[in-house]
């Protein structure tokens, strides 16, 4: 078996260099801890995490929690974007992650509070911002955690990383109103979740402001349902279209083909997040890009930050946003 002195003595250092390496201490160089993690790597050593743990009482474990595993949330290209940025930053610092698997609310709250009862985590990020029993709990257990999302207005200092939802909701919708649109639909997700909650607010403000004849939609992810509502709807009122998510704008795009609406001669469409599947989408979709990448990686930067150090400041970062222009909002023709 690979211990710690079989390490130092091939990395020429000491066991307690080696340990500090593991633990990935500030005082080691980082040229040592490429050395003594290239040695580890070639004798095939595995660190004892709960020896280590005794120790250190850190398991160096973050978890990730969305807020549910639906198939749908999984293959949402913003979920993924920001459990890439942020595992890449846990991984350079010495951090694993997990990511919640738990499908409805109770199930979740269960998962998270077993995962901290267990002493198997050291920190939280999550994935959403909402008033549950999940935030409750951290709050009640003083638990180091991150939200990405919208700060909440209580007492609790918590780390809130977001895009002004509301602010670029309003851009995106001013944009379409310059394009000559008079009459606009909004479709949010369904949930009390604080960014669709921003969108809509920031698209009715607008709206309001132009004397634009407006509407909005709580959608779902069910297909059949989604063509339930939208039956239920004047869609032919509309000349603009703007979802709350890119996943249900995909779903926005199936229902007009069917429908016989065409994107962009009939309806124009826009949405929040770029991605591939906006980027390729049919035709290619005008987005707000909300850098996912940049909220995973500040989110874990931070957290780890506050792990590390106690006495690390609590204040929310907010990462700007812009308008990327595609063939869904191309002007042919005049609008209505």
């Amino acid at each position: 078996m690979v211990t710690i002195k079989d390490v130092a003595k091939r990395a020429s250092v000491s066991p307690s260099t080696v340990s500090r390496v593991i633990s990935n201490h500030s005082g080691i160089s980082s040229e040592t801890k490429k050395k003594v993690q290239k040695v580890m790597d070639e004798i095939g050593y595995t660190p004892n995490l709960s020896a280590r743990y005794l120790v250190t009482k850190q398991t160096k474990t973050i978890l990730l929690v969305l807020k549910t595993a639906s198939i749908e949330m999984r293959q949402n290209p913003f979920f993924t974007d920001v459990l890439i940025s942020v595992s890449k930053v846990c991984k350079e610092n010495g951090y694993s992650t997990i990511t919640t698997t738990s499908i409805d609310e109770q199930a979740l709250f269960k998962e998270v509070k077993n995962y901290i009862d267990s002493r198997m985590i050291d920190g939280v990020i999550l994935l959403y911002s909402k008033q549950d029993k999940v935030t409750d709990y951290l709050k009640s257990k003083s638990f180091p955690f991150v939200v990405i999302g919208k700060a909440l207005d209580d007492n609790y200092p918590v780390m809130y990383i977001d895009n002004d939802n509301v602010k670029a909701s309003e851009q995106l919708t001013e944009y379409m109103v310059e394009l000559g649109h008079k009459n606009l639909l909004f479709i949010r997700e369904q949930g009390d979740y604080e960014v669709s909650k921003d969108r809509e607010l920031g698209f009715i403000n607008v709206c309001r402001k132009h004397g634009i004849d407006y509407g909005v939609l709580e959608g779902t992810l069910e297909l059949k349902e989604a063509e339930f509502i939208f039956k239920e709807i004047n869609i032919e009122r509309f000349s603009g279209l703007i979802t709350s998510d890119s996943m249900m704008n995909l779903l926005v795009l199936n229902i007009l083909y069917q429908m016989k609406i065409n994107v962009p001669e009939t309806m124009q469409t826009a949405t929040f997040n770029d991605s591939f599947l906006s980027e390729t989408a049919c035709p290619s979709q005008t987005v707000v890009n909300i850098y996912p990448e940049s909220l995973g990686k500040v989110a874990a930067t931070n957290l780890i930050e506050l792990l590390s150090d106690k006495a690390f400041p609590i204040y929310n970062v907010i990462i700007p946003t812009t308008i990327i222009e595609r063939n869904s909002t191309q002007m042919i023709g005049a609008r209505r």
